[in-house]
């Protein structure tokens, strides 16, 4: 874990913010081994599978570090885990460090992901609990993390996994994304989970002790893949709504002790979906001149299943809460509450509760 104190950081410059931990972070890596490509996964065995201690830097011709190849869709057992694994890009070619398709519980731990111009640094179909500890990602061209659970058929492609057999659980924790969308090919969210449980299944998402942060100068902001990007989406997609209105694939969006400082960008720098609580905690929310300086609940009328949110101690410099009623209406309220508790209600955008912790 990294020593985050995101209340500390509200009066900090975007550089400061940026590199408070970094450097710490990855100074504390164990050596690793050099290769070329990673390689790929083509089988799986009848246990867990741990790769670690080793650095990528992919040639010209890669468009990914490793790859766990679409097989048939079965049940994978265990987990796969990597351990002080480190992808650098230089190509252009490189659009993601590993793309994995019907992957089990998976975890990412001491990892560092680092200019890979085109996507994401992971981008994982997973079929169980996703995990990203103590990792870094830095100038990811689009994502820096994509869990995408498509466990039927979208648009003209195949199911990427098998659905989930229990309530899965996601956690980043001590993780570090920095300037990740700067002039990818599909920019979009540092942090993207699409359907991260279901309404048999509904899941869970933390993050905590972690930043997120983007800094684009005025020659940057006119450039669509440097100012689009936001820090976390948490959504059902691809036709996987719940069968019933109000049903939620989430039972808790929780941040704790994390820091979001987005300096322009069209994007709000977050959305919650189908979650049925979002909590707030201890964090720190800042946008500086930005188009769309919000975390966004229940902007689509097909997925109102939120019934409260919860704002704890947290401060902000210009980042508000939007919540959308049942109605379509808009209801802003501002995430700067330090030493105060706030409540409100999911359904209806308005303040049920406010006292002093």
């Amino acid at each position: 874990m990294t020593n985050v104190y995101a209340l500390r950081c509200l009066d900090n410059t975007v550089a400061k913010n940026k590199s408070l931990w970094i450097r710490a972070v990855r100074a504390r890596r164990a050596e690793r081994r050099p290769v070329a490509a990673l390689g790929d996964m083509t089988l799986w065995p009848e246990t867990s599978v741990t790769w670690e201690d080793l650095e990528s830097c992919p040639g010209p011709s890669n468009q990914w570090s490793s790859n766990l190849h679409r097989k048939e869709l079965v049940r994978r057992q265990g987990e796969y885990v990597w351990k002080n694994i480190g992808i650098t890009g230089k190509h252009y070619a490189l659009k993601w460090g590993t793309r994995e398709y019907n992957a089990p519980g998976r975890s990412f731990i001491n990892c560092d992901f680092s200019n890979i111009p085109q996507e994401h640094g992971l981008y994982v179909s997973n079929s169980a609990s996703t995990y990203v500890d103590n990792c870094t990602f830095v100038r990811c061209g689009s994502q820096g993390v994509q869990w995408a659970h498509r466990d039927m058929p979208y648009q003209q492609y195949d199911a990427d996994n098998m659905p989930y057999a229990a309530r899965p659980v996601h956690v980043i924790s001590g993780t570090h994304f920095l300037d990740c969308g700067v002039n990818g090919t599909r920019p979009s969210f540092n942090a993207t989970y699409f359907n991260p449980g279901s309404s048999m299944f509904p899941g869970s998402v933390s993050f905590q002790d972690s930043t997120f942060v983007a800094d684009w100068g005025k020659d940057d902001a006119g450039q669509k893949g440097n100012r689009s990007t936001g820090a976390f989406v948490v959504t059902p997609s691809q036709g996987a709504l719940p069968p019933e209105p109000g049903l939620h694939m989430v039972t808790t969006f929780h941040v704790n002790n994390c820091v979001f400082d987005y300096t322009r960008g069209d994007r709000p720098i977050g959305i919650v979906r189908a979650a049925r609580g979002i909590e707030f905690q201890n964090s720190c929310f800042i946008a500086r001149d930005h188009n769309q300086p919000y975390i966004d609940v229940n902007d689509k009328p097909e997925y109102p299943a939120t019934q409260h949110i919860h704002v704890r101690n947290c401060v902000s410099q210009g980042v508000y809460l939007r919540i959308w009623d049942e109605n379509g209406v808009r209801h802003s309220h501002s995430l700067h509450g330090p030493k105060l508790e706030r409540i409100y209600n999911g359904r209806t955008g308005e303040l049920i509760e406010e006292k002093e912790l």
